[in-house]
């Protein structure tokens, strides 16, 4: 047997045990919604990927891509029980999906067995890091829930994610985009306020001004 052909033996034993000794369930999250009770704008999530380099049909939504790199090479990610095994390459990833018009608060959600994804992701070139929502340890690997939150982003057309393995062997069970109408800081209700009073102030001001005329 080569040893290309061990190594990729390896690789399958090692997806059988993050699969058959995880503690989470399959195909739902463990932890909960980083957006809270608020209502979604857009959301899309796949939690069975149907090809390990291009995935354009979420279970949930529409209007998503997600496309990984490398493809086409020995080490490219390959398809496992429906996740997507990146075996001896780091896999990098792009996800898309179709904005509406407003400000929102953006959610990238991912559950992984293995190796981590890289702490950093970016929307649209804007950098965040990410917040560990749950973990539990596997015979293989751990596992681990991340999100990653840009706050107050004018929508354009597209939103455009990009995330990255922090070494091989990352396996992707689940990932989710998802969008909230953004809630005003306190600073910003401060400010309204204040905005609001000056206008009132300058209004009382006109009216005054006229009386003392007429």
């Amino acid at each position: 047997m080569s040893l290309a052909s061990k190594l990729s033996l390896l690789a399958l034993a090692s997806c059988v045990a993050f699969s058959g000794t995880a503690s989470a369930t399959a195909n739902a999250w463990d932890s909960a919604n980083p957006w809270g009770t608020a209502t979604l704008s857009e959301h899309a999530e796949w939690n069975n990927f149907a090809s390990a380099s291009n995935n354009t049909t979420p279970q949930f939504g529409s209007d998503a891509t997600l496309t990984v790199s490398p493809s086409g090479t020995p080490n490219s990610p390959f398809l496992f029980s429906g996740d997507i095994y990146t075996f001896n390459s780091v896999a990098s990833f792009t996800a898309t999906l179709t904005a509406s018009s407003g400000v929102f608060d953006v959610y990238l959600r991912a559950a992984t067995q293995g190796n981590f994804l890289s702490t950093t992701a970016t929307l649209n070139g804007i950098s965040a890091t990410n917040v560990l929502a749950y973990t539990a340890s596997a015979s293989q690997g751990v596992e681990q829930e991340v999100f990653w939150k840009w706050a107050n982003v004018t929508a354009g057309e597209l939103y455009t994610f990009k995330f990255s393995g922090s070494a091989p062997h990352v396996l992707l069970d689940q990932l989710s985009l998802s969008t909230v109408t953004a809630v005003p800081e306190p600073e910003t209700y401060a400010m309204m306020l204040a905005g609001l009073g000056l206008v009132g102030f300058m209004s009382r001001k006109r009216s005054q001004k006229r009386a003392f005329v007429a």
